[in-house]
């Protein structure tokens, strides 16, 4: 699934992604809690879409009035960003979070919530991303796990109809984090459930959303469509229809804690 492809379907969920973006406000809420209740200096988020983190934490850093601080939201989808409500003073910046047009060590601050996940070469960008910090500089990452709509794929694999973006399980960020010189990091996981009238909702959701990139290549018929309906509900529907994300939450520093 080429960067492209990503960037093309999230353009078009753009004017309404915070419709459905349920489980993304939550993420970014709770990202928000665990970063520095002030910021200083240059900050950059990475993957800021319609804003949801956006709005959470540049106010911390434009309240301050210092001359020299920057806040850079950079998302690879132009659309995304042409629909986003973000403070005033914030720089939208559309570029590939993998390929950042950006100096090394200019940044005091990284971000980046619901996002990093879709990178092609995640250990490769990821330590590129974080050459963007200066010394002392300080991150808060958030981004799924293995086991993100779990239900979803179960369906899928057992009906033939769709399939799920393949998320890299908690030891192999955790071995590629420890793999990476200079940071100390503490890390932790949750769970959050989003609940849906039904599948049929839940399948539009995740559309509006721009979750529709897949690297499966497989096309589902009106009939597979419908077993895979029925397959959902039978096993998963318990007076409601759950989709669930795994989530891990990552705060660091370039030096010591």
């Amino acid at each position: 699934m080429s960067s492209r492809d990503i960037r093309r379907r999230f353009d078009r969920a753009g004017a309404g992604y915070e419709s459905v973006a349920v489980v993304q406000a939550r993420v970014a809420e709770e990202l928000a809690g665990r970063c520095p209740e002030h910021l200083t200096g240059r900050v950059l988020e990475i993957g800021a879409g319609s804003g949801l983190l956006t709005r959470r934490l540049a106010p911390r850093l434009l309240a301050a009035g210092q001359s020299d601080s920057l806040y850079v939201a950079l998302d690879l989808s132009p659309g995304m960003l042409a629909h986003a409500t973000m403070p005033p003073g914030v720089v939208r910046l559309a570029a590939n979070g993998e390929a950042a047009p950006l100096r090394p060590g200019s940044f005091d601050f990284l971000a980046s919530a619901s996002a990093m996940h879709w990178y092609a070469d995640p250990a490769r960008s990821l330590a590129a991303n974080l050459r963007l910090l200066r010394p002392g500089g300080r991150f808060a990452l958030a981004f799924y796990l293995e086991g993100t709509l779990s239900e979803l794929d179960e369906a899928s694999r057992a009906t033939g109809f769709g399939s799920v973006y393949p998320m890299r399980p908690e030891h192999w960020w955790r071995e590629t984090l420890a793999a990476m010189p200079g940071i100390v990091w503490e890390m932790t996981t949750a769970r959050h459930t989003v609940v849906h009238a039904d599948v049929r909702e839940m399948l539009r959701s995740l559309q509006g959303a721009g979750v529709t990139h897949t690297p499966s290549k497989r096309v589902g018929s009106p009939g597979k469509y419908r077993e895979f309906i029925r397959y959902y509900e039978n096993k998963f529907t318990h007076g409601k229809i759950d989709s669930t994300y795994i989530v891990m939450y990552i705060l660091g520093k370039k030096g010591k804690l």
